[in-house]
């Protein structure tokens, strides 16, 4: 997936909790995704809005300790984003 904004790839981030996470720049891409993850996907995240996001609407998704990393950038590789 890329991101609207930075159009740049999003990738799987790592935490201090060691607990995987994204960061994406746009209330577009972020509806979108939590559609994807949601109903293709199965996927379960906790959201939040850091400020150097509100702006543009951007979240970070939080996954938990025992979702894997691998997988999850795998996810985020096929998915294709079109407005």
């Amino acid at each position: 997936m890329i991101d609207s904004i930075t159009g740049e790839r999003i990738t799987v981030l790592i935490d201090d909790n060691e607990e995987p996470y994204i960061r994406v720049s746009d209330w577009n891409d972020a509806d979108a995704l939590e559609d994807l993850f949601s109903d293709k996907y199965n996927v379960l995240y906790e959201m939040k809005t850091p400020e150097d996001l509100i702006e543009n609407g951007g979240k970070e998704y939080y996954f938990g300790n025992i979702a894997d990393p691998e997988k999850l950038q795998k996810i985020l590789d096929e998915i294709v984003l079109q407005f």
